[in-house]
Formats: C-alpha cells, sequence, structure tokens
C-alpha cells in the first residue's frame, strides 16, 4: 500500500460530510462550526494530519472517549443492562475518515478480506450473508440432502481484540510502515469516562479492544478476525460467525448412507470447531460453547440427532438457528421468527 495522502480536498471532503445532528466530541467543538468552516480548516488540518501521520504519533487528546450508558429494556437498577456509546474527537474521525478511505480502497482492490465476510464493506448487507445461506441450505435440502450449521458467540469480540495480535498481522497486509506506526499509537494509551446526568467518572485506561465510536475501529476489526476465515468454511457479519457443511442428497438413498453422511457432517463440524478454537486460543479470543447452537437441515423423516463437541461442550441440536437476529427452522423456513414477531407488534 501507498502511505496515507492527505489532501486539502479530502480533509474538506471529510469535515463536509458530518452530520451535525449528532453529538460534539469531548472537546466540546460543535460539529456545526467545523463543517461551517470547512474550507478555512482545510488547510490547517492536513497539515496537522500530516505530520501526526509521518511521526507516527496521535495526540493524547484524540484517545480519550465520553461513555453515555443508554438503557436497554429491563431493570435499570442493573449495570450490565445499558448500552454503552463512546463520543470521540472529532478531529480524529475526520483523519481516520480519510486514512480508513485510503485503506479499504487498498484492501478490496487487492482483495485481501475474506469473501466470506459480509460485515463494514460497502456493497455488502446483513441480508445478502441472510440471503446467500437460506438459499445455499435450502437448495441441499430441495435436492434430499442435509446441511448442518453453527453459529458461534463470540464473547465481547470488539472489547477483547488484543493489540499486540492485531498489530503483528498489519504488515503482512501490506501496509507502509507510518501507518501501522499511526494505528499503534492510535490503539494505545485510550482512556473513557462516563457521564451520566452531566457528571463525570474518574477516567479509566482501556488496554484492549478497537475503540467504539471511532471510524477505523470496524477495519481493524475485519482485519483480526479475517484469518479465521481464511483457516474454516465460515461466513461472517462482523463477528457474528456462522459455520455450515453439508451433502446433497440422492434418488433412493439407503438409510446407512444418510447415517454415513450424518456421520461425516458432524465430524467436519468438529473439525470446523477444533480450528476455530486454536484460533481463539493463539489470538486470545473467547467463543462460548453453552450460547452456541447448531441446527440440521433436513427434510427426511429419520431425526437428525447431533452432538457435536465444542471445546468439551456437547452441542444439542434445536429445532430451528437464529443468525443477524432471524429465526431460521430445520426446514430452511421462517414461520416462528415471523410469529414472534407478530405477537411483539400485537
Amino acid at each position: 500500500m501507498q502511505e496515507v495522502l492527505f489532501t486539502q480536498r479530502s480533509v474538506r471532503k471529510a469535515l463536509l460530510s458530518l452530520d451535525v445532528n449528532k453529538s460534539s466530541g469531548p472537546d466540546g467543538v460543535p460539529l456545526i462550526v467545523l463543517k461551517t468552516c470547512a474550507q478555512e480548516l482545510a488547510p490547517v488540518l492536513s497539515r496537522l494530519f500530516r505530520y501526526s501521520y509521518s511521526i507516527g504519533v496521535v495526540p493524547n487528546s484524540w484517545k480519550t472517549a465520553l461513555v453515555h450508558p443508554i438503557p436497554k429494556k429491563g431493570n435499570r437498577s442493573d449495570p450490565s443492562n445499558y448500552r454503552p456509546i463512546a463520543i470521540t474527537s472529532l478531529f480524529s474521525k475526520v483523519m481516520e475518515t480519510i486514512i480508513n478511505s485510503q485503506l479499504m480502497r487498498y484492501l478490496e482492490d487487492h482483495q485481501l478480506i475474506s469473501d466470506r465476510q459480509y460485515g463494514f464493506r460497502r456493497g455488502r448487507s446483513a441480508g445478502d450473508l441472510l440471503g446467500y445461506l437460506t438459499h445455499r441450505w435450502a437448495e441441499v435440502v430441495e435436492s434430499k440432502g442435509e446441511a448442518l450449521a453453527v453459529s458461534l458467540d463470540i464473547a465481547k469480540a470488539f472489547d477483547r481484540v488484543w493489540h499486540k495480535t492485531l498489530l503483528s498481522k498489519l504488515p503482512s497486509y501490506g501496509l507502509p510502515e507510518k501507518l501501522c506506526n499511526w494505528i499503534t499509537s492510535f490503539l494505545a494509551d485510550r482512556s473513557i469516562k462516563v457521564v451520566v446526568d452531566g457528571a463525570c467518572s474518574d477516567y479509566k485506561s482501556i488496554n484492549a479492544g478497537v475503540p467504539q465510536g471511532c471510524v477505523l475501529s470496524p477495519t481493524m476489526f475485519l482485519l483480526h478476525i479475517n484469518d479465521m476465515l481464511q483457516t474454516s468454511n465460515i461466513h461472517c457479519y462482523a463477528d457474528d460467525s456462522t459455520g455450515d457443511t453439508l451433502y446433497t442428497g440422492r434418488v433412493n438413498i439407503s438409510r446407512e448412507n444418510v447415517a454415513e453422511y450424518r456421520n461425516k457432517l458432524v465430524s467436519e463440524v468438529e473439525t470446523l470447531l477444533n480450528k476455530v478454537s486454536d484460533w481463539g486460543r493463539l489470538n486470545l479470543v473467547q467463543f462460548n460453547p453453552q450460547k452456541t447452537q447448531v441446527c440440521a437441515f433436513t427434510a427426511k423423516k429419520n431425526p437428525f440427532v447431533v452432538s457435536p463437541q465444542f471445546q468439551g461442550t456437547p452441542l444439542v441440536a434445536s429445532a430451528s438457528i437464529g443468525i443477524l437476529g432471524v429465526d431460521i427452522s430445520s426446514d430452511v423456513q421462517f414461520h416462528g421468527h415471523l410469529e414472534e414477531k407478530a405477537k411483539m407488534g400485537l
């Protein structure tokens, strides 16, 4: 990859793209000011960004985030029942936008991100992944074959990215040394403070994870998880990971052959899960076997009893599997999901 360029035009474009309806950063500079004064600020900020990039240092004031806890449904006295929303520096976001645009263009042009990754990529969506997987499974079921799928649960995927591992992977993508040094500084010595009703907590240091609320963070996560997709048959929307294996049926297949195929599916899924576990150990990523779902897609009357092992835990097959918020039944239908949504509407 060539060095990142910070032209006045790119800085002005990033400033003009700011959403004035969003909150100001920790420095309190209103977005309307940055957007209105984009023409005047572009020369100054372009010089600042070039200097920060050339020496590989991100200003400390850009590495502090204000976290606003937003309550979910349920008990508000339970601290775990809140969704943290991080507000980060606007100047950092503008610089990250320019870096991320050139970085993603390079990664996509050179096909360096796995084709099985659908998250945070232009021209791809959760609907694309759902459509592909359901078509894949429905086609197998219609051909009298069967498929076995697992939906993996990664514990706090974005918050537990190990910086050392992530940074060690960046040069392998051909990123320039200056960019790698800048990202190293970007991830280091970050801190947050929680804001509730105008009152702020003390600063707390953050030494792991890709920082929430930052433009560059989704791309960093894609690079972090990318090698997991290269070694196993898994499709992802960001951290939402689904693995599968299948066989195509044929007319008049015997019960003995079906049993043999099913055993092979279970074995292949266990191999996939072992590869995932090995990747998790190397990258300090924790998978939760208790929350891992498994489902057999079949139209056969003979029940498919499945219990593959994942990290020593037997996985019990369910009648449906939840992927990207959608429940898909073992006959690749959505009746249960639609009925549940209809009840919520009532």
